[in-house]
């Protein structure tokens, strides 16, 4: 017996026959309410004025009058908040544009896929999704810290490490962690660093910081290596840290505490600049002497990246999660194509591969299949207190002799 989804569809395609076929196609799965257009302006001149009147909008890009490119720029400004599937002939660079496009504009973007559309990858992109309006946050302006706040905040330890567990995706196991700064604000909670980095880079302070988190990820390794409980840690460091022969001085004061160094990864964003390459490079070089890992982070967003590539010892490279979020869904085959570019780079040159941005299981499954070495994401697990990081590495080795997949909730 086939089951009635209730939701109201709207279906935009100039293609009369496309039309029909992809109207059935929905009809066939149980998507009975789907009402049809052949221009995006019968379609827009509805949402406008009832933006709810859909939980679901299918465009084609290629139309007469209005494109669909043209389209998303409406359908943002007309307060749409349902689901959309994006759908096109004109190749997946065209329909990637869009998707990259439409997520700007603040749509709801379920996927995107190549004409003719079939009625299995209509079920796979469909299946299970809630679909209707997406909640909102309210556009709120980032918070403005002064010079004063910040430089008081970090010398009285009000920001902090987070950890992220990372785990081999080989066996499942616990490998290491990313210790992220967070702000616990008197005021304003938890603030993560997207809410007060490019205030403490513009005022300056960003040695400061880089000088405070190595001392609280060096102590916190101490304690987990008296615990037996040896696990590394990565921290990103900004370019200005690595660009002074201080930092090393910093390095070794925070490892008076008796903490093995070699637990720790350095990780160095792509896109930074180094304004003075040749104390940066012999930084870098000493650390590695040091026994100290480089990776080098947000791979594929930056530029010069071979040139770094070649001239640094790294030994890790960590995959853009922009890249890698929703890569394992229907309708990514560029972000793949990239990313298997990257691994089989990365595996040439003796580099050990982390994905960052696994949300779900067919995220984990795709990056494990192409030969990255390493997940990190919500999928394994949100950043949290160091208090945390035992209690949740008991409780994910438990999942994991019991033979169970990791949690999607992220807990």
């Amino acid at each position: 017996m086939k089951t009635t989804l209730a939701a109201e569809v709207a279906l935009i395609d100039d293609d009369v026959f496309s039309l029909r076929l992809l109207s059935r196609q929905l009809e066939q799965i149980g998507y009975d309410k789907v009402t049809t257009f052949e221009r995006a302006n019968g379609a827009l001149a509805l949402i406008q004025k009832e933006p709810r009147a859909f939980r679901l909008v299918i465009a084609d890009l290629q139309m007469p009058e209005m494109d669909g490119i043209e389209f998303l720029r409406h359908l943002s400004a007309a307060g749409y908040t349902g689901a959309l599937l994006l759908v096109s002939g004109e190749g997946a660079g065209i329909l990637q544009t869009a998707e990259q496009l439409a997520k700007l504009h603040g749509l709801q973007v379920i996927a995107s896929l190549p004409k003719p559309v079939t009625k299995a990858s209509l079920e796979r992109v469909l299946r299970d999704r809630r679909l209707g309006p997406a909640w909102r946050p309210p556009k709120i302006p980032a918070p403005r810290f002064t010079s004063a706040d910040l430089e008081a905040a970090i010398e009285e330890s009000e920001i902090v490490a987070y950890y992220q567990p990372k785990v081999d995706l080989a066996n499942a196991t616990l490998v290491g962690v990313e210790a992220l700064a967070r702000w616990k604000h008197s005021h304003g909670g938890v603030l993560p660093a997207s809410q007060f980095m490019n205030a403490v880079e513009a005022h300056g302070h960003a040695r400061l910081l880089d000088k405070s988190m190595l001392a609280q990820v060096l102590l916190q390794a101490k304690s987990w290596q008296d615990l037996d409980f040896d696990l590394p840690i990565a921290l990103n460091v900004q370019m200005e840290s690595l660009s002074t022969f201080g930092f090393l001085d910093d390095l070794e004061d925070a490892a008076a505490a008796g903490a093995d160094i070699s637990c720790l990864t350095i990780e160095l964003t792509e896109s930074q600049i180094m304004a003075n390459p040749i104390v940066s490079l012999e930084v870098l070089a000493r650390l590695k002497l040091m026994g100290v890992t480089l990776s080098i982070d947000d791979f594929g967003t930056g530029h010069s990246t071979l040139t770094k590539l070649r001239d640094i010892p790294f030994t890790e490279l960590k995959l853009d999660r922009s890249f890698v979020r929703n890569a394992g869904h229907e309708g990514k085959a560029i972000s793949q194509s990239i990313i298997e570019a990257t691994v089989s780079l990365a595996h040439r040159l003796g580099l050990r591969i982390v994905a960052e941005g696994v949300e779900d299981q067919a995220d984990w499954d795709y990056v494990g299949a192409i030969g990255c070495d390493v997940a990190q994401g919500y999928f394994v697990a949100k950043p949290m207190p160091a208090e945390q990081v035992q209690s949740w590495a008991e409780l994910w080795s438990t999942k994991q002799h019991a033979h169970l997949r990791p949690d999607e909730s992220g807990s």
